[in-house]
């Protein structure tokens, strides 16, 4: 590991939520790329409830959560090394109002990582605001505190755009970091199998899961996991899995969210022997759930913020060898269509064709068709947030380069 210069050194700072990978992940690739000073963390979202947008309540008491840790957190940051860069983790966006001025002060750049669009997600995605005369005031907050960063951290290219266009901000203040995959996000093998293949993690998927997944149904698994936001595209989902009853294959859907009252209602109200919901499960068990599925889901909403997103789930199941299909995007067609066997993309909001895609995926894999969806090691270490972590490190060593 090598140690970056002071100009592109950074000091994670905030009361930013270590529960998201996005969080751990771009963390992780800063300190793989030797640039990490330190981490300054405010723990003030561990009781918040990740399935929803979280009340005024919760989001109070970590305001006030925060603002109670910010003294010692400065003093902190007051030790660390002159001129190292300050990046504000998810959810930055709130506290960088006050932590711009400060970094002015110290002389430092800021770096935030907008990762989702307040507005867009709120007033549009979700819906849960439809006044603009209610939405207009988190339109401004949101233009205001993107200008104060001095380089701005997005998850897709298309993100980027969204910003630079929706808020009048320069394009090159913005620097692209994948989501990328954890490391546990592995091919699993049976242990009986452990001593005859060099790849994967040797876990015992099916005792693992026993207590979510029957072990003794052979069908074969459809996944979907996710929170059930407008954006995951459930409704397309469910219709879908309505029109494959005569496939002889089991859908999984796990999750909480928005949408679950209208979930609780289809599954109350129809015969949906071929849909098994489950509520939770914790993210240390993703990758043995992951591992009993024959295909994995993305998103299928028809939103302008679903076309600009590739979620962390496409990365950790691409990672595990598993065929995953999607919804067609600007974000990801590019992918798909380097990696076809790995990533399959449909029409947004369209069950026929996301049906007839699980169909010729289930059939092909039951015939031995289907090639293995393995992406190749150099394909994982370009879909990783590397790539984009050091092309921060090389915009925050630009700015103590003297202008020609």
């Amino acid at each position: 590991m090598t140690t970056a210069p002071a100009s592109s050194s950074l000091v994670a700072f905030g009361g930013y939520d270590t529960r998201k990978p996005r969080v751990r992940l771009l963390i992780d690739a800063i300190r793989r790329a030797g640039a990490l000073e330190g981490e300054i963390l405010i723990p003030a979202w561990e009781e918040v409830a990740q399935t929803n947008v979280p009340s005024r309540f919760a989001v109070l008491k970590v305001l006030l959560k925060i603002a109670l840790g910010y003294p010692r957190a400065l003093l902190a940051l007051s030790r660390t090394k002159t001129g190292a860069a300050i990046v504000l983790p998810y959810p930055g966006i709130i506290e960088i109002t006050l932590m711009a001025p400060i970094a002015r002060l110290m002389g430092r750049k800021i770096v935030l990582d907008a990762f989702l669009p307040i507005y867009d997600t709120i007033a549009g995605d979700r819906a849960l605001v439809k006044s603009k005369v209610l939405s207009a005031p988190i339109w401004w907050f949101e233009k205001v505190a993107l200008s104060l960063a001095d380089v701005i951290l997005v998850d897709t290219d298309q993100h980027g755009e969204y910003f630079a266009r929706e808020f009048s901000i320069s394009a090159e203040r913005f620097v692209t970091v994948l989501v990328g995959a954890e490391e546990n996000f592995t091919p699993l093998i049976a242990p009986s199998a452990a001593g005859d293949t060099g790849d994967g993690a040797a876990v015992d998927v099916l005792a693992d899961t026993s207590d979510l997944l029957d072990p003794d149904d052979p069908r074969p698994i459809i996944l979907f996991y996710g929170q059930l936001i407008p954006l995951h595209g459930l409704p397309t989902i469910l219709a879908a899995a309505r029109l494959t009853k005569q496939l002889d294959a089991r859908w999984v859907i796990v999750g909480k969210g928005q949408l679950e009252p209208m979930l609780r209602e289809e599954l109350a109200s129809a015969d949906d022997s071929n849909i098994q919901w489950i509520e939770w499960v914790d993210y240390e068990r993703l990758p043995a759930l992951i591992s009993r599925a024959a295909v994995c889901l993305g998103v299928f909403g028809a939103s302008d913020k679903a076309s600009r997103v590739i979620p962390n789930k496409l990365f950790q199941q691409a990672a595990m060898g598993k065929l995953v299909i999607t919804r067609a995007s600007p974000a990801v067609d590019s992918l798909a269509a380097r990696f076809p066997d790995a990533l399959r993309t449909v029409p947004a909001d369209n069950p026929q064709a996301l049906a007839d895609a699980v169909a010729s995926a289930v059939s092909g894999a039951a015939s031995g068709t289907q090639k293995a969806a393995s992406l190749p090691e150099a394909a994982l270490r370009e879909l990783s947030p590397d790539a984009g972590v050091a092309n921060l490190l090389e915009r925050l060593a630009g700015f103590d380069k003297p202008e020609r």
